[in-house]
């Protein structure tokens, strides 16, 4: 099969703790607390372990935190150290399902780290190769940056599955990915305009297809919508308990990348895919779905082909 690789600049450690309800100023007990390794990248990777597929992935890591988050994960995940230290979440879980996230702040990425970096995914690069680029940019990396590594991945004959937003999803488009995952509001951003029902997530997806060749838009509950120079597909997912919703976009990245370096045509994709994010909020935090308990929710799964949506004109 061919090579997977994730790169995740600005990875974390996410320290989730529960309480039955959280109340603003108050002191309280946690009832649990656990700590996993985070970052997009990070989950892309441990997604597809949880497949059985293997990758490497590459990012920055530093200080004491960062020594945490090598220790505590295998041998595919390589590290650039940096000066600074790498970030802490706190993820707050209720027992009404309800979840409050407070991210940290990231470090300061020096120029000769993120030459280090780059050099390393160049490396790694070969025709054939799947390249995940996943998350934001901390300051001190080159805005486009993104697209830089984009360029290179496609010149070499590698392709590129972008989750990312802002100023780095917009130079990174550019440079032509093959897959991009944004969610509602990384649309919306990118769009410049609300995205507010089913036909603005289609006219925007199609709008954003004209620079990747396919474009998978996250709904969370609603689903997801997939669109490519060949047609649009809509996806339902069936409703689950939810335990932690973190990590279900990029479960929903690892599905398509597996799904599509399998063969897969892109609306199956898209129903692997899904499935694989709608177990992810079903588990504990820092769990990912297996084949089997991806196969029983795919069964579940309800996808609409669309094929008589016009195409923008611009």
């Amino acid at each position: 099969m061919a090579d997977i690789v994730t790169v995740t600049v600005n990875p974390a450690i996410d320290v989730y703790v529960r309480t039955e309800a959280l109340q603003p100023g108050e002191l309280h007990r946690v009832d649990e607390q656990i700590l996993v390794p985070g970052g997009k990248g990070v989950n892309v990777s441990r997604a597809l372990e949880a497949m059985g597929r293997e990758s490497r992935s590459l990012g920055f890591a530093g200080g004491s935190r960062g020594r945490w988050l090598a220790s505590s994960l295998p041998g595919w995940a390589q590290w650039i150290p940096i000066a600074g230290e790498t970030r802490l979440n706190l993820k707050v879980m209720e027992g009404n399902g309800r979840l409050t996230e407070l991210n940290g702040p990231s470090p300061h990425i020096e120029p000769e780290s993120w030459e280090l970096l780059s050099d390393r995914v160049l490396e790694v690069l070969r025709p054939g190769t799947w390249l995940v680029i996943a998350g934001n940019l901390p300051e001190g990396c080159p805005v486009d940056g993104y697209r830089a590594w984009t360029e290179a991945a496609v010149q070499k004959g590698a392709r590129v599955v972008l989750d990312s937003s802002g100023d780095a999803l917009r130079f990174a488009l550019e440079a032509r990915p093959h897959v991009v995952k944004p969610n509602r509001q990384e649309l919306s951003e990118w769009a410049g305009a609300p995205v507010l029902d089913t036909v603005d997530v289609v006219r925007e997806a199609q709008r954003m297809a004209q620079y990747a060749a396919c474009v998978v838009v996250s709904l969370g509950a609603e689903g997801a919508i997939a669109v490519t120079q060949e047609g649009v597909w809509r996806v339902r997912v069936p409703s689950v308990k939810v335990v932690s919703p973190v990590g279900a976009g990029d479960s929903l990245v690892a599905g398509m990348v597996h799904a599509l370096s399998s063969g897969l045509a892109v609306p199956d994709a898209l129903a692997f895919a899904s499935a694989a994010a709608t177990c992810k909020v079903a588990l504990p935090p820092g769990a990912f779905p297996s084949l089997a308990q991806i196969a029983a929710i795919e069964q579940q799964i309800e996808i609409e082909a669309w094929r008589d949506v016009l195409w923008p004109s611009s």
